[in-house]
């Protein structure tokens, strides 16, 4: 009977106390796990925003640096933030954008809806339009310059007049962009210059 009874004592469970300690514990233990999990997922979320903005950067900068450096000339009305090429794609030096849409191209970036991130598009004055990234690029600034500089003041006053469409020989590029914005990460910027072919 003796047995039966130790027994029956050192079978008596938790008290409140014990089981109040143990949910606590198990709460904040909970707690830390969530949280690491949590971050894990923002820091790849960001990571993959980061990889696709690059990418689709890399395709803006790609082209658009492509079309400056095969184009005859800038268009006069080029402003700071729309540069209008001509591209001979034929090679017969006639500029006409009513007989050859085609090859008078603009750069420009277009609200996308937010008021804060904006569609890259390339279009053709025969009403082509191609978007070159979505909602990554945040400025497009063009800089007109008829000789190497690094000075902002040597460009030239935009909208380009007749005269200085024909002095143009370079396009100085600076894009920004944030392909992460809802994560609280910084701006980018990305600049380049390019000649355009067959001017001195």
């Amino acid at each position: 009977m003796r047995q039966l009874r130790s027994r029956m004592r050192s079978d008596d469970g938790m008290t409140l106390v014990e089981l109040i300690v143990a949910m606590v514990l198990v709460g904040v233990l909970g707690a830390i796990v969530a949280a690491a999990v949590l971050m894990s997922q923002k820091q790849v979320r960001i990571a993959t925003d980061e990889a696709t903005g690059l990418s689709d950067t890399r395709v803006v900068v790609e082209r658009l640096g492509r079309d400056i450096r095969v184009s005859r000339g800038v268009d006069a009305g080029a402003t700071g933030s729309n540069l209008v090429l001509w591209i001979d794609y034929n090679s017969d030096y006639v500029r006409n954008a009513t007989s050859q849409p085609d090859e008078i191209i603009t750069w420009s970036v277009v609200d996308a809806g937010s008021g804060t991130q904006f569609n890259t598009l390339r279009s053709t004055a025969g009403g082509q339009v191609q978007l070159q990234a979505r909602t990554l690029v945040s400025s497009l600034a063009f800089c007109y310059l008829s000789a190497p500089s690094d000075d902002p003041a040597d460009c030239l006053p935009t909208p380009l007049s007749d005269t200085d469409a024909t002095n143009t020989s370079i396009v100085k590029v600076t894009l920004q962009y944030d392909s992460a914005l809802a994560y609280g990460s910084n701006e980018r910027t990305n600049t380049f210059t390019e000649r355009i072919r067959n001017v001195g």
